[in-house]
């Protein structure tokens, strides 16, 4: 979310800055720009975030516009290392992802990305799954079905599965197991083998 399109001051704020917005809109608001000023955020940052969104647009725009000045005064950061295009490693893209999206974010995006998987696999096990799947041969054929159906529409997200995965996934825990410090994971270097 750009915090170009909410009229956050840019100078001085000699006037009351007028206006309304949602309380997580605020929010949004308040952590986009603590983040794109490089700031890392702890939970109970994260609870000052949204006990400061219940203020009036007012206060949030004022709190916002002292951060944005604060970093447009210093020296720019050195430019971040893109990984390759076609030659990224999971790790490497996992990294990057992770420093230039809050967590909430890149959250959503790994559940983007996994809800479409499960779907997939979901649709593959009620695809023809009798003359494919059928190991079992006690069961009818029906049956085997109804209950392949039963069990897909359980994990599918789009029949109230998920949302996968659950929590925030990194690669320094277990391959890409949840990881318990998000969002303060200590990276590891990528100049060394990243497998």
């Amino acid at each position: 979310m750009s915090t170009d399109a909410f009229d956050i001051p840019k100078a001085p704020v000699e006037d009351r800055p007028s206006g309304f917005h949602e309380f997580d809109e605020q929010a949004a608001i308040l952590r986009d720009t603590l983040v794109a000023a490089g700031v890392e955020l702890g939970a109970y940052e994260r609870l000052i975030i949204d006990w400061l969104s219940r203020w009036e647009w007012a206060t949030v725009a004022v709190i916002a516009s002292w951060v944005a000045r604060a970093t447009a005064s210093r020296e720019p950061a050195s430019a971040v290392a893109f990984p390759g295009r076609f030659d990224a490693t999971p790790v490497q893209v996992d990294q990057h992802l992770r420093r230039i999206l809050a967590e909430d974010t890149y959250l959503r995006y790994q559940q983007a990305i996994g809800g479409a998987a499960v779907r997939e696999a979901a649709q593959d096990i009620t695809d023809d799954s009798w003359s494919r799947r059928n190991p079992f041969g006690r069961y009818e054929r029906e049956e085997y079905e109804a209950g392949m159906r039963k069990a897909s529409e359980l994990v599918d997200p789009a029949e109230s599965g998920g949302p996968y995965p659950s929590q925030l996934l990194c690669s320094q825990h277990d391959g890409f197991g949840p990881c318990p410090g998000a969002p303060r994971c200590t990276l590891r270097d990528t100049t060394e083998d990243p497998r």
